[in-house]
């Protein structure tokens, strides 16, 4: 049996060292090239750190949580029973909800609380009106008062059912309807929130 035999060796030509050398240069130079797009990218992303995007939290959920807040400085316990309606009521681009507490617990014979809560730019609602004495139907007319949307409510203040014009007084709309006037008529513009 014959030993094995190992390859031929390359002779060190001057073309064979120059392919030699190409090779190991060109290996070298990629190399380096992966390695500093990698750092690169790292580095870019150490220095200029991009900032993740703000998710604005779910609007109703937002607004229960706003409303189980008000329930609980009022020394109430558990959210009631209520109806809402979304609408902008100050032309900002968000949307502003109202909630008419119509629970047994909240209501008295002149009628119901009806809260306004402001729709802020980070997603949450902030308590503007708490309107005793509402009763539905509510609706907002295109007539504006401090640029918020004047509001029509039911009242009933021991006389004849009425209706009456709520105006932003630019901190909030009043807080007690019955001390309106009357309507004698809801403006044909109004759009009904709460039946």
């Amino acid at each position: 049996m014959n030993p094995p035999t190992l390859p031929r060796p390359i002779h060190a030509t001057p073309l064979n060292r120059a392919l030699m050398l190409a090779g190991v240069t060109a290996g070298c130079l990629l190399l380096a090239a992966c390695q500093h797009q990698d750092g690169a990218a790292q580095s870019s992303a150490i220095r200029d750190p991009q900032p993740a995007p703000l998710e604005r939290p779910d609007p109703v959920t937002s607004a229960r949580a706003a409303l189980a807040e008000f329930v609980e400085s009022e020394g109430g316990a558990g959210v009631p029973e209520y109806r809402e309606a979304w609408v902008d009521l100050d032309a900002d681009g968000t949307e502003d909800v109202l909630m008419l507490l119509d629970d047994p617990a909240w209501c008295s014979a002149g009628g119901c609380p009806l809260l306004v809560f402001h729709g802020e730019a980070d997603g949450s609602y902030r308590l503007v009106t708490r309107a005793d004495h509402t009763r539905a139907p509510i609706a907002a007319t295109g007539k504006r008062s401090s640029g918020w949307q004047d509001l029509i409510v039911g009242i009933d203040d021991g006389g004849a059912p009425g209706s009456v014009a709520l105006q932003f007084n630019g901190e909030g709309y009043p807080s007690d309807p019955t001390l309106s006037a009357t309507l004698s008529a809801s403006p044909s513009s109004a759009t009904t929130l709460l039946q």
